[in-house]
């Protein structure tokens, strides 16, 4: 009966978080190519930490300047600046530079992202260091193949939850200067 109760108990709890869904940050689609896509990303609200979760987490739970609750959206945005991890959390639509509360935190930056055109693909499975090597590799060949000229280092998007074991989708992307390409309209 133990053995029923806790196998009952694991099925209702991945069954009510496959169920959860959350506000995804929009992108326009440029242009398609054979395992990559070609993006316009407009400005969002977005908070950023030194690579931590934490921080990140106490803030959406309420540990801002306006004790206000903000919901999980996708994805969550992980980089290197200097050789410094940083981890972002794109924050609902509904917030702008006027009414997203501040941070209460030393830890956690707000600030509104800069639009920009991005090279994406797409893997499934754990984002791991070896896996997201093997996909930066394909991604900067991919942007050279197509004379895309690439800014900065490529950004790792992440869509599940660490708990999450099927169905993972992580996405690379790296920002393209749209004043040397012919290939966005």
């Amino acid at each position: 009966m133990f053995l029923f109760a806790q196998l009952f108990f694991i099925i209702h709890l991945s069954h009510s978080t496959m169920a959860t869904t959350y506000q995804t940050q929009k992108y326009e689609l440029l242009k398609t190519f054979e395992d990559a896509e070609l993006r316009y990303y407009p400005p969002v609200m977005k908070i950023q930490s030194n690579g931590a979760f934490g921080p990140l987490f106490q803030y959406i739970s309420g540990v801002n300047e306006s004790q206000q609750k903000i919901e999980m959206t996708t994805p969550v945005y992980q980089s290197t600046t200097d050789g410094k991890p940083i981890m972002e959390f794109v924050l609902p639509e509904r917030f702008d530079p006027q009414n997203t509360p501040g941070a209460s935190s030393k830890n956690v930056r707000v600030f509104e992202s800069k639009p920009g055109y991005f090279l994406a693909i797409r893997f499934s499975g754990y984002a791991t260091q070896n896996r997201k090597e093997q996909q930066a590799k394909r991604l900067l060949q991919l942007a050279t193949e197509l004379q895309l000229p690439m800014i900065g280092t490529p950004l790792l998007l992440v869509y599940n939850s660490p708990y999450r074991v099927f169905n993972r989708t992580n996405e690379l992307l790296i920002e393209i200067d749209i004043q040397d390409s012919t290939l966005i309209p």
